[in-house]
């Protein structure tokens, strides 16, 4: 499949129900009310079922099951409301071949989401924006995961033989997941700010400019993956310090314990709401 037939699928696939991106706007707002989200959250059969769940399971429940709506907001919090809403509204957008490994797909994008959460609280960031942009980052792989996944195989074998993943999609697919995934969120219509940092989370230096935001999703992607084999609090500093994103954005020792804290809790989170 040709790159520029990759990209015109995207007017072709499946929008956001509107529930679904109003309820995506309301969980970011500044100074928004509980009640405002279960009301909005009842709209919508499949994401009710999944804070349901969510909330009535073991990391969350308490001695007594939930049965309503506004109940389970209450219990879960914030937080994890915006994590299924957000997740929602993905899984609704797209049908995966069976054949794709989605499980560690959603274990991916939700510690990465965590842990961009995590780094933009460190800097006084919008914590909530740094999660949803997370949650957003892999909108590419989606897409191809969707509409190319005949490809996937070709793409996986160059990456194993040392090319770095972008290069191996544009070498297969002529663009990589993030191009796409920055052109599928901003034509969802989410802010441009979301899908710059998408289009630019392997670049996070572009036209001499620095996107924190992007930065922030670079960085997260790498100690999900490295942070396992660092032992110590010593090597995670010096890992850091060799991480040029972390030196620009200009995060402080203290976000070693703060990654420590919650490292994992993404995937056992993707975990509870398969």
């Amino acid at each position: 499949m040709e790159s520029n037939s990759l990209v015109e699928h995207i007017d072709r696939l499946p929008k956001i129900p509107k529930v679904v991106q109003e309820l995506i706007e309301l969980v970011n707002s500044q100074g928004v009310e509980l009640h405002q989200i279960a009301d909005k959250i009842a709209y919508d059969q499949v994401i009710s079922a999944r804070v349901l769940r969510l909330s009535n399971s073991a990391y969350f429940g308490r001695a007594r099951s939930v049965g309503s709506i506004h109940e389970a907001v209450v219990r879960l919090g914030l937080g994890p409301v915006r994590t299924v809403v957000v997740s929602s509204a993905l899984m609704s957008a797209f049908e995966i071949d069976a054949e794709v490994d989605i499980d560690a797909f959603w274990q991916h994008t939700f510690e990465v989401a965590t842990l961009s959460k995590a780094l933009a609280c460190s800097l006084r960031m919008d914590g909530n924006e740094a999660f949803t942009a997370g949650m957003l980052h892999n909108l590419g792989e989606l897409l191809m995961m969707a509409t190319a996944a005949e490809k996937l195989d070709r793409i996986s074998q160059h990456i194993e033989s040392g090319k770095p993943k972008q290069e191996a999609q544009k070498l297969i697919l002529g663009v990589t997941s993030a191009e796409l995934g920055g052109e599928l969120a901003q034509s969802w219509d989410f802010p441009e700010r979301l899908s710059d940092a998408i289009r630019y989370q392997f670049s996070p230096v572009h036209d001499e400019q620095f996107s924190s935001l992007a930065g922030i999703l670079r960085l997260a992607g790498k100690i999900d993956a490295a942070w396992g084999d660092l032992e110590t609090t010593d090597a995670k500093r010096e890992w850091l310090d060799q991480q040029l994103e972390y030196n620009i954005l200009g995060l402080p020792n203290s976000v070693v314990a703060s990654v420590d804290e919650i490292i994992g809790s993404g995937r056992e989170m993707a975990r509870m709401l398969k």
